[in-house]
């Protein structure tokens, strides 16, 4: 309780917040071959309902008394001496807090300890032996793993620049002794330890038997710089963000169960199908898999891509474009033809997705040992499916577009490229420079494009792709390329939730370090997710470690002031009780403690 009276008194009990516990006692239970089973149990109430937990397991009392001359009275011994402890440990304690006390500047009151949580996944991961191994016989004068571990925290809990984690590590319980020189040193050094910490990361996965690599699904994005000269890894390519800045191109391979299995970054200059074997090389020979099944976005829908992956007894899904000028008219005639396709309907009749398939073979180009090209027909299987869901979305999608396009022609002069992206297109007599992307003359003839408009619209809400995995079933096809979107949410957490970009550091091996910390980050969050079933997003996670703050109120006394259904499922994945008000430094650093890998 709180109670004012010259000084502020804090009552401090030892008990968890919804669970009432009670001394502990040994349980005789009878079991069906009539032997007597021996256990320490504790009862507590939850939801108003009594309930008995099992503290420990003895063992069946006549194998006990070949070890003891009276087990029952040794364990009653037992329990009587952990609730003598449990007591007194439960005992109030009064804290003096003066309240004319004044802070000193600079001097830390509230801190996070929501990091326990993310730092029981890194050492899980084996992130820090990684280093450690790495790091051996060093004769730097701070720790790497240190940096590390704060990078990797900071990215999660409040995502900037690196300057901006150093300056936060004072609100956190592990140790952070490195100068701000020493943080960007240690960037030169985790670049150099890549490798290790993804096969670490790898290989924990593995052991906690959440991998599966049925499919494994592919996609590349880019990350733009706030510097504006290319150099290295930053180059002038094509923004997926359409942006004049540099950028690095960022090729992600992920399990069917979203954890990630590897990264790897380009030149921003780089063709996205030129990213993908790579990558995959790199999985099959950590995983020594005999065959994978590659799914990916249209952009690695191409020869050497599809070529290479037949060449080597691999598989892929890729989806097939039925839109613009570049694609297969016979193909697009056949996707939006209404000939072969099994529909499903709602309750009042009415078509809501259908789908159809065809054998066939697609044309790649290859090359021989001797540099020769020649073309070869590769088995395929086409699946073609529309949903009305996706119809409407698309069409909601164009609706910026279309409204923008509007006022362009209604008002040329106010032309921009970068304000009228994606609406140029439905504007008939339009001259743009193409270096510029200027317009080349404001004429007054400029109108709608309708027929281009109805071209895009009777393409709403169909997809068609191809897959070298004839005999998989229809829907199976479709499954695994949906799987997709868990990789682009990837990408949006490593944009959005963890600010990968703009990456403020310029020299190469601070951008690998860079993304290094940004991959263990969202393994971490992935992890768990996994853990805690997916219900949760990454943002979810992000925020609620972030709030799982406590304030410094009198010498070695916190007090914690946020509890969650999600905080508490963080504190017990990490192995400690987060429902308390009141604790001491040494019982926050004995979470920290219980985050340590065994």
């Amino acid at each position: 309780m709180w109670g004012i009276v010259g000084n502020v008194i804090i009552e401090h009990l030892r008990e968890p917040i919804g669970r009432l516990v009670s001394p502990m006692y040994l349980h005789k239970s009878k079991r069906k071959d009539g032997r007597t089973y021996l256990s320490l149990v504790a009862a507590y109430r939850e939801g108003g309902k009594k309930r008995m937990r099992t503290v420990e397991s003895l063992g069946y009392l006549d194998k006990l008394q070949e070890l003891y001359d009276d087990p029952v009275a040794r364990f009653r011994a037992v329990c009587d001496a952990a609730n003598a402890e449990a007591e007194a440990a439960a005992q109030a304690v009064s804290v003096e807090i003066h309240p004319m006390q004044k802070m000193r500047a600079g001097e830390g009151h509230r801190k996070n300890y929501g990091s326990a949580a993310l730092l029981a996944v890194y050492n899980e991961l084996g992130v820090e032996r990684a280093i450690r191994n790495a790091t051996r016989g060093s004769k730097a004068g701070y720790d790497a793993n240190a940096v590390m571990r704060l990078l990797t925290v900071e990215r999660i809990l409040d995502p900037g620049s690196k300057k901006q984690a150093w300056e936060n590590k004072d609100r956190h319980f592990f140790r952070t002794e490195f100068s701000l020189d020493d943080t960007y040193r240690a960037l030169d050094v985790l670049r150099g330890c890549g490798d290790r910490i993804v096969s670490a990361i790898n290989r924990a996965v593995d052991r906690m038997g959440i991998r599966d690599t049925t499919c494994v699904f592919y996609d590349v994005t880019n990350y733009y710089f706030e510097v504006d000269e290319p150099g290295g890894l930053r180059q002038k390519g094509v923004s997926k963000e359409h942006r004049k800045s540099p950028i690095v191109q960022m090729g992600l391979l992920q399990d069917s169960g979203g954890i990630p299995i590897g990264y790897r970054l380009f030149p921003g200059n780089t063709p996205d199908p030129c990213t993908m074997l790579p990558v995959l090389e790199g999985m099959k020979r950590d995983y020594k898999c005999q065959r994978v099944i590659a799914v990916g976005d249209k952009g690695n829908n191409c020869s050497t891509n599809i070529a290479a992956l037949v060449a080597g007894g691999d598989g892929f899904v890729c989806s097939q474009s039925i839109r613009g000028t570049k694609t297969d008219a016979e193909t697009r005639d056949w996707a939006l033809s209404e000939a072969g396709y099994a529909c499903t309907c709602d309750e009042s009749g009415h078509t809501t997705y259908k789908v159809k398939s065809r054998q066939g073979y697609k044309t790649v180009t290859v090359e021989d040992p001797d540099g020769r090209k020649r073309k070869v027909d590769v088995d395929v299987k086409y699946v073609a499916f529309w949903s009305e869901k996706y119809q409407k979305r698309a069409r909601r999608e164009r609706q910026a577009a279309l409204d923008k396009a509007r006022k362009l022609i209604a008002n040329p002069g106010a032309y921009t490229a970068a304000a009228h992206f994606g609406a140029a297109k439905y504007v008939k007599g339009m001259r743009v420079d193409a270096k510029t992307g200027e317009l080349l003359e404001a004429a007054t003839a400029l109108e709608f494009d309708e027929e281009r408009l109805a071209a895009e619209e009777a393409c709403d809400g169909y997809y068609c792709i191809v897959t070298s995995e004839t005999e998989m079933p229809d829907s199976d096809v479709i499954e695994a390329y949906r799987g997709l979107w868990r990789i682009e949410e990837s990408f949006k957490v490593t944009k959005s939730d963890l600010e990968t970009r703009p990456v403020y550091v310029s020299r190469e091996e601070h951008i690998e370090a860079h993304f290094l910390t940004c991959y263990v980050a969202l393994c971490i969050l992935r992890i768990i997710q996994a853990k805690c079933g997916g219900g949760l997003s990454a943002r979810e996670i992000a925020d609620e470690a972030a709030a799982m703050c406590c304030t410094n109120v009198a010498d070695n006394w916190w007090v914690f002031d946020h509890r969650s259904e999600v905080s508490d499922g963080l504190c017990r994945m990490a192995g400690f009780d987060g429902s308390r008000r009141f604790a001491q430094t040494k019982d926050i650093k004995a979470m920290f403690k219980k985050a340590k890998p065994a």
